[in-house]
């Protein structure tokens, strides 16, 4: 999926995502890094009784809203995105970010956390791909850093089939609406999302048509522990995203706890 994809897709996509429970989800990345951290600044306390601020790098901030939260609840976010149009929204929440591919991108810096969520992984569909991800996570992080990401889990995959849907959305301004029709490619794990989005201005009622396709992996947890540990990872948890529950049939994200090692 190409930049400008990215950008044209940025435009609407608060919109196409509102029922988002952003706080759910981080209060549930919270709880992850509370769990399995073994960061001192989990543990100790500072003279005044506040847990120093724990450090995250996201990989594919997006717009800013699991930044915004987690900033909220006092921790350090820096997060990058390939997406300019994104990153413009996100620098409006306050969110300090920077332009950059997660494959490949590199600052002269240590964070205590790597997270990266909404199946960014998924979106990285070759080898290559994977282990730069994994690769890039790694320079960032101390020994026994964590890593938290999720993707989609191949058995759900297999088993549900991805499905023609329609979402329409609006605002005060824009009505969105959403045509989805997924083509699967079993030899190689990938899903292609094919969108056909229609813009219509309330006001003016003028009409604009957006056609793009998201290629997404799926992966089982062994491809994941593999690709972990030849990067220098450990898999500490695998669960379904938000209910902690295990992986099943039914399980279409699952979310990965890495440590580094």
């Amino acid at each position: 999926m190409h930049s400008n994809i990215f950008d044209e897709y940025g435009k609407y996509y608060d919109l196409l995502y509102k029922d988002k429970d952003y706080k759910a989800e981080t209060e549930y990345i919270i709880n992850l890094i509370n769990k399995y951290s073994i960061n001192e600044k989990n543990t100790n306390k500072s003279k005044d009784g506040d847990r120093p601020k724990i450090s995250i790098l996201e990989l594919g901030c997006g717009t800013g809203k699991h930044a915004h939260e987690l900033n909220i609840r006092g921790f350090d976010v820096f997060g990058i995105d390939f997406s300019e149009s994104m990153l413009v929204k996100a620098k409006q929440l306050g969110i300090k970010c920077d332009l950059g591919d997660v494959r490949t991108y590199r600052v002269e810096r240590k964070f205590d956390t790597v997270i990266s969520l909404f199946h960014i992984l998924s979106y990285q569909i070759k080898d290559e791909d994977i282990n730069q991800f994994f690769q890039t996570a790694y320079g960032h992080l101390p020994e026994k850093g964590l890593l938290i990401f999720d993707t989609w889990y191949k058995p759900a995959v297999l088993f549900q089939k991805p499905e023609k849907r329609i979402k329409e959305l609006e605002n005060d301004e824009i009505i969105v609406k959403r045509y989805c029709s997924p083509d699967i490619n079993l030899e190689n794990s990938i899903v292609a999302v094919n969108y056909i989005i229609e813009i219509t201005n309330k006001e003016t009622k003028e009409k604009k048509t957006i056609e793009e396709t998201h290629l997404m992996r799926y992966f089982s947890q062994e491809e994941i522990k593999t690709f972990a540990r030849n990067n220098g990872f450990k898999i500490l948890r695998a669960e379904e995203w938000l209910s902690s529950k295990e992986p099943s049939d039914n399980t279409w994200g699952v979310c990965f706890v890495a440590v580094r090692i």
